[in-house]
Formats: C-alpha cells, sequence, structure tokens
C-alpha cells in the first residue's frame, strides 16, 4: 500500500515510518513505558487506516462509470458443478447443525458426563467436519498454480513442470483416446502413471498419465474426445482432494454410537480415550496380546529395520489359520501390497490358504494386487459381497456401511501417516485394530486448521509428544536388523529414548576400506564432513562436489554384510540424500548414472551399505523454509537410519548455530549437534 500512497496522500511524517521500525518503538515502549514512543506508534497507526480508506476512495474514483460489479457467480457448466457442490456443501452443514442445535455431543447434553467423556463427545463432533477442512488448501494450491511460472512448477513435487511435446512420436490413438508422448527436464514430482491431472497454469483437466519412463524422462498423456488437443509445451499438476464426502457418514455412525451409549465401536473408543488395551487375560503387554484383544486396540511400533511388516505379516497369517476375519489398510497402496506380499509369503510357507480381495482402481495399475491368494475388485459392492476372508483397502473401501463392524480385525499399516478422522472412519468396520508404524518417521502432512486435536495423525494423538509406546500400552520391537550398532546407537538415543537396539549381526556389517579410500570415510558409525559456503539457500554446488569425491572413494572400496559376506560397493549400496529437489537434481547431474539419489520422502522403507547426507543451506541466514523442516527429528531420522554400516553428513558447520526461538527449535537442531558429537568432532 506504501508504494500507491503518493497517488492519494500526502507523504508520511512522524519518527515510526515502517512496520519494521513499528516493532522497534514497541520493544522500547515496552521497556522505557515512554509515552512519546506510544504517541509515535498510535500517530503510525492512524495514518495506516486514513490510508486505507484514501486507497478504497480512489479506486473507486478510477472505475470506469457503469462497469458491473463483480459477483463471482459462473454461468453453463461451471455454474452446474457449482450448484451440485453447493447443495452437497449444504447438506453436510445442515447434518453439522442437527448435532450443533442440540448440543447433542458438547454443551448442556454433555454436561453430567465425566470430563473424558465429554473430551471424546466433542473430539468426535470436529471431526465430523474434518475432511471439509483438510480439503480447503489442497483447492486453493491448485488455483494459486495458475499464477505460478515453469522455474516454479519445476519446483513443486505436486506438478511435472516445462514439458515438451516430443516430435519424434506423433500422437496415436487410443481406444477413443489420443496419445501424447512429452519430454520433461530433470525435477523431483510426485505424479505417477494412472493418475488425472491437470494443466498446472489453467486448471483445467489435462488428461490421464498414460506412463512415465524415469530414466529417459518421457510421460504418455492420454487425453479423451472432449478435450482439446494439449499445447506444445505443457506443465501438469495433480487434481484437488478428492474429497471426503463417502467418508463422512461413516464419522457420523461413529458420533451417533456415542450418543445412544451402547458397546458399538469399543475399539475405537478405547483408542480414542488412549486407554490401557482391553485384553482377556494376559499380564505382560507382547505381540501375542494381539489374539486377546477384547473388542480394543493395540499399537506395535516398528522403528527403522525392526521387522515391522515381518512382524504384522506373521499376526495377518496366524489370524488367518484361526479363521477370523481380516482388514488390512494404510493411507497408500504401495504400504498396503508390501504387507499383503509378505502375508502371502508367509502364508505359503505355513501351508495356510485364504480367499482375499484387494479393491482396486481398473484404470490405475499401480492400485492392482494379483496374488496367490489375493485376487483384484474394482468397486466396494464386489468386495464386501466377495465373502472373502482377508479384505484389502484404503478408507475408501473400510467406511462403506456394509462392513460395519464386519471385521474380526483391521490392520493399519504406516499408521503414521493416517488421520485420526481417517482412522475413525475405517476402523467402525472392525471389532478389533492393530496399529503398525512409527510417529518417529515420516508423517502424512495433514493440511487445514483445525480444532482441538481432530487434525492429528491417529499416532501423534495417541502418543501425545512421547516418542516411544509406554510398555503397559503398546509393543515397541526394540531390535533394529538393520544398522551397525555403531549407527543404531545414535538412532536410539536421539530418538527412541535408548530403546532401540542393534540385533547381534549386524555388528558384522562394515565397510573395508582400501589404503586409497577418502580420509573421511569410516568402516562404520557416522562421520561428518563441513564444507564452508555462503549464500546457498536449497542447491550447493560445494556440497555436490564433496558428494562426488565421498561417492566414488565409495564405489572403490568393499564391504561385509551380516552374513559375513565380502562384497564390491555398487550403485546399489550407496543412498545419497538431499532436503530439497534442487539439491536432488544438481546431485543426479554430478554423480554417475544409476546412482541412488532423492529426498527421504523417496527412500523410506529403503536401506543400503553407505548414506551420504547433503543439507545444502549454508545457515540459518539462508533457510528457504523453517528450521522445522530442515532439521525435523523425524525426516533425520530416516535419512541417518537408512545406512547399514555409515551415514555421512555433508554440512555447513554455520547450521550448526542456527538462531532458535523456541524450545522446539533448539531441540531439532540439537539433534544435528548431537550427530556431530557422535561423529567423533567437537561442537
Amino acid at each position: 500500500m506504501k508504494d500507491v500512497e503518493k497517488f492519494y496522500a500526502p507523504p508520511r511524517e512522524g519518527e515510526v515510518a515502517s512496520a519494521g521500525a513499528s516493532i522497534v518503538y514497541y520493544e522500547k515502549w515496552r521497556e522505557t513505558k515512554e509515552q512519546r514512543l506510544l504517541d509515535s506508534l498510535q500517530a503510525y497507526n492512524r495514518f495506516d487506516c486514513e490510508s486505507t480508506r484514501g486507497l478504497h476512495e480512489w479506486l473507486l474514483g478510477l472505475r470506469p462509470a457503469g462497469l458491473a460489479w463483480f459477483t463471482g457467480q459462473a454461468t453453463g457448466e461451471d455454474e452446474e458443478k457449482k450448484q451440485e457442490r453447493s447443495a452437497k456443501t449444504l447438506e453436510h452443514e445442515a447434518a453439522l447443525e442437527r448435532y450443533r442445535e442440540r448440543e447433542r455431543l458438547t454443551g448442556a447434553a454433555a454436561a453430567s458426563l465425566s470430563e473424558k467423556e465429554r473430551e471424546l463427545r466433542e473430539l468426535a463432533f470436529y471431526l465430523l467436519d474434518f475432511h471439509r477442512r483438510a480439503d480447503k488448501p489442497g483447492w486453493w494450491e491448485v488455483f494459486a498454480r495458475r499464477d505460478m511460472d515453469e522455474e516454479e512448477f519445476l519446483e513443486d513435487a505436486e506438478c511435472i513442470g516445462a514439458m515438451t511435446l516430443d516430435p519424434a512420436t506423433p500422437p496415436r490413438p487410443v481406444k477413443k483416446s489420443m496419445l501424447f508422448t512429452y519430454r520433461y527436464p530433470e525435477q523431483e514430482f510426485k505424479l505417477k502413471a494412472g493418475e488425472d491431472c491437470l494443466r498446472a497454469d489453467t486448471a483445467e483437466p489435462a488428461g490421464i498419465i498414460e506412463a512415465i519412463d524415469e530414466e529417459n524422462r518421457i510421460l504418455g498423456l492420454k487425453v479423451g474426445p472432449s478435450r482439446p488437443r494439449p499445447p506444445e509445451r505443457l506443465s501438469i499438476g495433480r487434481q484437488g482432494p478428492l474429497g471426503g464426502e463417502r467418508i463422512r457418514p461413516a464419522l457420523f455412525r461413529f458420533a451417533d454410537a456415542l450418543l445412544d451409549g451402547g458397546a458399538r465401536y469399543r475399539a475405537l473408543r478405547d483408542l480414542l480415550l488412549r486407554e490401557i488395551p482391553r485384553r482377556r487375560g494376559g499380564e505382560t503387554m507382547g505381540l501375542q496380546e494381539v489374539f486377546r484383544l477384547d473388542e480394543s486396540y493395540l499399537y506395535i511400533q516398528g522403528p527403522p529395520g525392526a521387522g515391522k511388516t515381518w512382524t504384522g505379516a506373521r499376526l495377518v497369517v496366524e489370524l488367518l489359520k484361526q479363521k477370523k476375519r481380516v482388514g488390512i489398510s494404510s493411507n497408500s497402496h504401495k504400504a498396503i501390497h508390501k504387507l499383503l506380499t509378505e502375508v502371502e509369503s508367509v502364508a505359503a510357507a505355513a501351508r495356510v490358504s485364504f480367499r482375499g480381495v484387494k479393491k482396486a482402481a481398473a484404470q490405475d495399475e499401480e492400485t492392482k494386487f494379483d496374488g496367490r491368494y489375493v485376487q483384484n475388485v474394482y468397486t466396494n459392492d464386489d468386495a464386501i459381497g466377495s465373502g472373502a476372508q482377508l479384505l484389502a483397502g484404503t478408507v475408501w473401501l473400510f467406511s462403506d456401511p456394509g462392513l460395519d463392524q464386519k471385521l474380526d480385525y483391521l490392520f493399519v499399516d504406516e499408521a503414521g501417516q493416517v488421520a485420526l478422522a481417517n482412522l475413525v472412519a475405517m476402523g467402525v468396520a472392525a471389532k478389533n485394530i492393530v496399529l503398525l508404524g512409527d510417529q518417529m518417521q515420516l508423517g502424512q502432512p495433514i493440511q487445514g486448521v483445525h480444532p482441538g486435536r481432530s487434525g492429528e495423525s491417529v499416532l501423534e494423538y495417541l502418543l501425545a509428544g512421547r516418542a516411544t509406546i509406554p510398555a503397559d500400552r503398546g509393543v515397541f520391537l526394540s531390535d533394529s536388523w538393520r544398522m551397525h550398532p555403531d549407527v543404531c546407537g545414535f538412532i536410539s538415543d536421539a530418538v527412541y529414548d535408548s530403546r532401540l537396539q542393534a540385533q547381534a549381526d549386524n555388528a558384522r556389517q562394515r565397510l573395508v576400506l582400501g589404503p586409497r579410500a577418502d580420509a573421511r570415510l569410516k568402516s562404520t558409525g557416522l562421520a561428518f564432513v563441513p564444507v564452508a559456503h555462503d549464500a546457498n539457500a536449497q542447491r550447493s554446488e560445494e556440497e555436490a562436489a564433496v558428494v562426488k569425491e565421498l561417492y566414488e572413494s565409495l564405489l572403490a572400496q568393499r564391504y561385509v554384510n551380516r552374513a559375513n559376506e565380502n562384497k564390491p560397493m555398487r550403485a546399489e549400496n550407496i543412498l545419497v540424500v538431499a532436503p530439497y529437489n534442487m539439491q536432488v537434481s544438481l546431485l543426479k547431474r554430478v554423480l554417475p548414472a544409476g546412482a541412488r539419489v532423492g529426498t527421504v520422502d523417496k527412500f523410506q522403507g529403503q536401506e543400503a551399505e553407505a548414506v551420504i547426507i547433503s543439507m545444502a543451506t549454508s545457515s540459518g541466514e539462508y533457510l528457504p523454509h523453517n528450521i522445522e523442516f530442515l532439521c525435523s527429528k523425524n525426516r533425520f531420522n530416516v535419512a541417518v537410519s537408512r545406512a547399514r554400516s555409515l551415514a555421512v553428513l555433508v554440512a555447513s558447520p554455520r547450521l550448526l548455530e542456527v538462531n532458535c526461538t523456541t524450545p522446539e527449535q533448539m531441540a531439532l537442531v540439537n539433534t544435528l549437534c548431537w550427530f556431530v558429537a557422535a561423529a567423533g568432532l567437537p561442537v
């Protein structure tokens, strides 16, 4: 506003001339209580208010006579879609109002209940509107992209930017659609084959991603007959949120059960009240308690390399052997498939036969799972009507009323990434709930602003800030089958309350370094390689050069695995991790072809003999996001714990001197300092 004041207002006078100066004056007033300082602030704020009114009047004077006022009303097809969305919104708001008006879940109607019960009902009420709140930022991002340029698309992991139509591959028909082939520059993205996508610059439908060849950076875009031919140069982005219309009714069923006061959904009640899991007999908490659950829940925390999937699969197979009906769910189909693969392997080895179905999308190959016992179905009705003993799918399957309380057990994998609202929505399908996950690894960012604790993941809610599950409330898998003791010791002390230990055979793992190996490398443990640089935010050529030296040296070495086998180091035995896409792209350019390079999001669940972590940012002055992102304990935990033998941190030493404004930020930076100290260097 100050930039245009010259057109309608006199020059500013007075001691305070900017927002920054006003902060300084206020702090001085707090110290001295001088009235002169307060008067200067008052004059500054008064001028701001008068300037705002002056700007309004000036703009009105510029407005052409007879120009229609903006109403926000659309026409034609857009208006029809808007009316349809509005009708659904109004219906949902009316349903919420029925609870609000009568104060059925909160207020006077709950006044006579215990404090815990009142808190439970309040939380249940907040969860009813979770999906609408969570969807809003996603739609804002879709529309915000219309004002972005190609460079910004390249940095947005929800986009594939600067694609160019491949002149060597002419469009070809695929049934009634046309398939266009595009080439794209190097970038990190989350889109995958089978996804519908939008034009990033217009938010209009672009088509369906038919295939992506990441090695050659080629993308096939299938465009339907009703859509115009796509342009020669194109950037695409993800669609807006899928919406929670089909999930919400399950949340209302849970709320109604609370009001009825019966014993329905006891497992969810226990979880939301954070009660000690209810079991039939049994005094000590262990994996066998899964089979003793009495309509309750159990959390099995699996730190890196602790065998969470291995453990979960064996529990599922034992339940199938006992003729229990079991569900498997998670946020992602990839996580579901990983557990299903292990379940089928264990079942085959144990000669346990069962029939299972996986709810998939017919047009999306990545949602399909074809196994020995588990077959795909493509509608909820087919899954529900199959009579299968094992059902697998996402929340859109298990929130279906046709499955309400039909399962004996529901296993939720990667539970740290599942929103509390989605857990409740899928949990209504089962009498017992088993959570597999680790809240100290990567979570799923939950968008929107949510009241109370309704915006947390299920594990954030359940653990309430604790790093590990208490021994009387769940099972902590305490043996890591991945990390050498010198790596595991740091992860255990810095992240897991010193409860994680390396399995004995891990001590055999080590790098066998030759006489010409880079002196900055070690056989096992942690190494800190300081690299001085300045003015770098998301990309550091200085660090990339050092990473290249370390990487090439590692390729010339050998390693010993936990089976005591001596083998040569190859690209598959090294992971290179960076927090930013710009640094990932730079590292891919400087490292040999085939190098495994990416952000921690790409590598969760993977491992290698050696891990190199490049932080890229020069100092706190150049943080592109915030301390919470770069120094995230969860992300750092995932990065370091990929290493079987050696984790190398390449970073500017000034990152250890970042100014912190809260105790939480101090704790995050302290983890970096802890690593450096554990690597044997003074901090």
